[in-house]
């Protein structure tokens, strides 16, 4: 996609890449908090609750905004939108200088906001996962997760 963007490469991915680099991190997050929980130290999930709590509110609401602002220089769909009827009206909007380029660009905004909502679907997801697991390791009386100390490989012999 990058190689063909009308708008000059990763412009078109380039919100992407911020986005789910913000969901990722609440993820990982996340998979912190239940761990604690999982290990009965949740007197420290405080530590990566806050952090998850403002990385989970302000992606999903950039995301949200992302696909569904109704300025195209903002929504992924607004964008689309915007040089759709360009097409229809058969006039060239800046900065494409084709109406292939054109459809380049619609195309690429429907896919991005695909992936946008497919990242924020994925995200949710693993919050409301990550909440049926604390509730089960808050409810067991023992650990349901312990670290394992590392264990060396064996020498198979080959070079």
């Amino acid at each position: 996609q990058g190689v063909v963007d009308p708008l000059g490469g990763i412009n078109t991915l380039w919100p992407l890449f911020g986005i789910g680099n913000q969901m990722l991190a609440s993820m990982a997050l996340i998979l912190g908090t239940v761990v604690l929980f999982k290990m009965k130290k949740q007197r420290y999930a405080w530590v990566t609750i806050l952090p998850t709590a403002w990385l989970f509110v302000t992606s999903m609401t950039a995301g949200w905004q992302k696909i569904f602002h109704e300025k195209p220089s903002i929504g992924f769909l607004a964008q689309a939108k915007k040089f759709s009827t360009g097409i229809e009206q058969g006039t060239i909007i800046a900065p494409a200088k084709s109406l292939k380029d054109m459809e380049t660009i619609v195309f690429s905004n429907q896919i991005n906001a695909a992936l946008c909502g497919f990242f924020m679907l994925v995200a949710v997801t693993m919050l409301i996962a990550a909440f049926f697991a604390i509730r089960r390791a808050l409810r067991s009386e023992q650990p349901t997760v312990h670290e394992v100390s590392a264990a060396l490989r064996e020498e198979t012999g080959r070079g």
